[in-house]
């Protein structure tokens, strides 16, 4: 790796992630890049959908999947019913959870 550029998603000060403890990645919107899941077990508990808007001037937006669902303390990526779409599994924490978010068209 000759270089390496970073990108800030949040700004420290932004309150919409409070504690963050699961990260992964795919490809939910099928637009070839990768877009990225959050999940947060602290006071905002849940499960969000980070997607990359605007490459040039580093726009993401934020999609709650489960907003104050879940304790988020672990989630995969993977295709678990066959249809080539990425799903997310998670597990959680506090609230002892398993959820299945299935991509849908």
């Amino acid at each position: 790796m000759k270089s390496i550029r970073t990108r800030v998603l949040l700004a420290a000060d932004d309150s919409t992630l409070v504690d963050g403890h699961s990260i992964s990645v795919g490809d939910f919107s099928r637009t070839g890049r990768d877009d990225i899941i959050v999940g947060e077990r602290g006071g905002k508990r849940g499960v969000y959908l980070y997607r990359l808007e605007n490459d040039v001037t580093d726009s993401w937006s934020t999609t709650p999947l489960d907003p104050g669902g879940m304790a988020a303390a672990g989630c995969a990526v993977t295709d678990l019913n066959g249809d080539t779409r990425p799903d997310v599994i998670c597990s959680g924490s506090a609230t002892a959870h398993l959820k299945w978010y299935e991509n849908r068209p």
